[in-house]
């Protein structure tokens, strides 16, 4: 009988190997999906690296507070030393953070993004600022901001509008005292010097507007009136030239800058002096100084004052390349857009008087009018223009913020 031979087959058939190969495809898929996918490993190690050097910034960030804070031997923070750390870790820090700012870390610390609250949830406390110990950007930036806790006796005499968050503005700071403005035209002005007689006030549409014809019989010297020397420096190109009048306009300015009628405006303990507005001198000088103009920051600003005659002042919008008894145009006029220089309304009145003469005439004060152009002004005898109380205040005195653009007055 025959033996069947049994064929031996060897290999793999073909619906074997794609089989095979459709199962690799599979686990490959799922290997990629478990390394790369939304819950991958790959994944979760990228956003545990991310997390990681996220909470070593914000660990070193505290450390660095928490050092501080036991620098200050009261362990308060203020606003400057949390910005010094944030400035160390972060980019472009806002002066006004809030505990809500997000922050975006410097490259070399991954460039994330972290709410401050991650980083400090405590008081941020203000710092207190004296004019004597200000940067000249810090000067700058104050001017304009309005203050509280400034509390004169004549204060309701100044009824601003609605809107407008205080009865004083920064007007200029230097190296010793900080002048405050007030930020209307005042309702109510003080006698002079006889206590019997003071300017007349409000006409028609100018409710505010003041006539200086009632009280220059108080001031009949002019400017053998204004004996105080703190007080003549605020027009010094006048009194350094040693020039003299008793002319109307002069007798006006006399009655501006006479302390004693305005001392009303003046806080006891907290003001050196109070006059009747800024001069034409100390306006322009806070002017630059609050809109510096790199066309003219080698001739020490735009705006220049100075006395021609013993009648007053002409001006200059360039710098002291051409002088004038006012702004030729409007591309000369001060900005309307900071009511520290110009009230761009006249509702109340058309401008306010400046403590200056004009050189135009000897009937002629200073003034800034509502569109901002600045000059010779009026006839004294007019009732356009209103006076804007200008106050010194002592050099002690500190300014600590407590809102936006709001300073309240440490005492």
């Amino acid at each position: 009988m025959k033996k069947k031979k049994v064929r031996e087959e060897k290999g793999i058939t073909l619906i074997a190997l794609v089989i095979t190969i459709i199962v690799l495809l599979i686990l490959a898929g799922v290997t990629i999906s478990a390394l790369s996918g939304q819950n991958g490993i790959l994944r979760n190690a990228g956003k545990a690296k991310e997390e990681t050097e996220k909470a070593q910034v914000i660990e070193q960030a505290q450390i660095d507070i928490l050092g501080k804070q036991a620098d200050n031997s009261n362990g308060e923070l203020e606003r400057n030393d949390i910005k010094e750390v944030l400035d160390k870790y972060f980019k472009e820090v806002p002066d006004d953070f809030t505990s809500d700012t997000v922050l975006d870390t410097k490259e070399e610390y991954g460039n994330y993004k972290i709410p401050l609250s991650e980083i400090y949830d405590g008081e941020i406390k203000e710092p207190t600022l004296k004019a004597g110990d200000m940067s000249e950007e810090q000067k700058k930036e104050l001017i304009g901001k309005y203050v509280t806790n400034y509390e004169p006796a004549s204060n309701a005499a100044i009824v601003t509008e609605e809107g407008i968050p205080g009865k004083w503005m920064i007007f200029n700071i230097d190296d010793k005292n900080i002048y405050l403005i007030a930020s209307d035209y005042i309702t109510e002005v003080p006698y002079g010097k006889s206590g019997t007689n003071k300017p007349s006030i409000g006409s028609g549409s100018d409710p505010r507007g003041v006539s200086f014809t009632n009280i220059l019989n108080d001031y009949p010297g002019g400017s053998a009136e204004i004996t105080d020397s703190k007080i003549q420096a605020l027009n010094d190109s006048y009194f350094s030239q040693n020039f003299t009048s008793a002319e109307d306009n002069m007798k006006a300015v006399a009655y501006m800058l006479d302390t004693n009628a305005w001392s009303g405006f003046r806080e006891e303990g907290v003001a050196e002096y109070a006059i009747g507005g800024p001069t034409i001198e100390l306006l322009f000088e806070a002017y630059n100084k609050a809109h510096p103009d790199e066309n003219y920051k080698d001739k020490g600003g735009k705006y220049k004052a100075r006395a021609k005659s013993a009648t007053g002042y002409e001006i200059s919008a360039n710098g002291g390349n051409t002088w004038s008894n006012y702004t030729i145009n409007s591309a000369e006029h001060l900005n309307g857009e900071a009511r520290t220089f110009v009230i761009n309304s006249d509702t109340n009145a058309q401008g306010m008087w400046l403590a200056s003469p004009s050189a135009y005439w000897s009937l002629t004060v200073m003034s800034v009018a509502d569109d901002g152009g600045v000059g010779n002004g009026r006839d004294y005898r007019i009732t356009f223009f209103g006076f804007r109380p200008l106050v010194c205040l002592g050099s002690s005195i500190e300014l600590k913020k407590t809102g936006d653009n709001i300073y309240e007055i440490i005492k």
